[in-house]
């Protein structure tokens, strides 16, 4: 494989363990590249979540479905992981459903590959924790986020954070991923422009 198609997830990883360069060579053997088609489904509901992505490319939206609508949970930020993470942990089936918002270049590796770097290399391991840690973190930021900011801070922070998310995904996952209508958000968005 080209390792230049892994400069993104190398940079990632690398901020949290320094890998040795026979480590890093391990986990190449293990990965693969799949191109996901704007709509297609990474994870489907029901489904156990044996396998994690970094994308490499394109956008990722994580959602499930209540009294009949599709309620946004994430949407994965460019060159970040992502999994269905309460059936990845529990090896039970999701009720999330994880499908592309864009076109996706996604680098995954399954659960059990990834337990077998655990077992042979303890940073792989330390990596492991931290990502999932991460993820955790984030998830919890979100709910905390619902609860003591206004639609607009939280708009405000993602237009900071991720400005490319808020050109690339389309405006209805956006309102969504914020908890608000998407005419609530097109008044948020002339109201800033203005």
């Amino acid at each position: 494989m080209h390792k230049d198609k892994f400069k993104h997830v190398f940079h990632f990883i690398n901020q949290f363990v320094d890998f040795e360069q026979k480590e890093l060579d391990a986990m190449l053997h293990v990965v693969e590249f799949i191109q996901l088609k704007r709509n297609e489904i990474f994870i489907h509901e029901g489904e156990i979540a044996d396998k994690i992505a970094f994308t490499n490319r394109g956008y990722l939206r994580v959602y499930y479905h209540h009294n009949g609508e599709e309620i946004t949970r994430d949407i994965t930020p460019l060159h970040s992981f992502a999994t269905a993470l309460p059936s990845f942990v529990s090896e039970k089936p999701s009720f999330e459903i994880i499908s592309a918002i864009t076109d996706c270049e996604l680098i995954i590796i399954k659960k059990t590959d990834l337990e077998n770097l655990y077992q042979s290399f303890p940073k792989w391991e330390r990596l492991g924790r931290r990502i999932i840690e991460e993820m955790f973190v984030e998830s919890q930021r979100r709910i905390y986020s619902f609860i003591t900011e206004t639609a607009e801070t939280r708009y405000n922070r993602l237009l900071r954070q991720y400005p490319d998310m808020i050109r690339q995904v389309p405006l209805k996952y956006i309102a969504d991923f914020l908890g608000i209508k998407l005419q609530s958000l097109s008044r948020l968005r002339k109201n800033i422009k203005s």
